[in-house]
């Protein structure tokens, strides 16, 4: 979290409302919200080339990945992979302690 990073959590209010009106924002030496979705995308891109989730025959076994990280990168990857039209407004869209949520295609999947 930059210059923010182990500050108290209110600190977060000083780059959220940034990040929703400028995603490539480094405000505070934060990893702009660009910047995650586009490491994010390289991460998926790899699952999906490699062969973890592939039979022997190369089929899709429709294997069940489970993601786990910091909250943030969580909501930011989540709007990046629905589709939503300012993936900035990520603080939005919080995730409860230990929550589960499904990676969907659509917009229609937010909470």
């Amino acid at each position: 979290f930059g210059r923010l990073d182990d500050e108290a959590i209110h600190t977060y209010a000083y780059v959220w409302p940034v990040d929703m009106f400028d995603t490539t924002h480094t405000a505070f030496d934060v990893e702009s919200v660009a910047a995650v979705s586009t490491r994010l995308r390289e991460l998926i891109m790899k699952i999906e080339n490699s062969n973890l989730h592939r039979s022997d025959d190369g089929s899709d076994r429709g294997d069940i990945i489970v993601l786990t990280s910091h909250a943030d990168v969580l909501q930011i990857m989540q709007l990046y992979a629905c589709g939503a039209e300012n993936v900035g407004t990520f603080s939005s869209y919080r995730f409860g302690n230990g929550e589960v949520r499904l990676m969907g295609r659509s917009v229609d999947i937010l909470p």
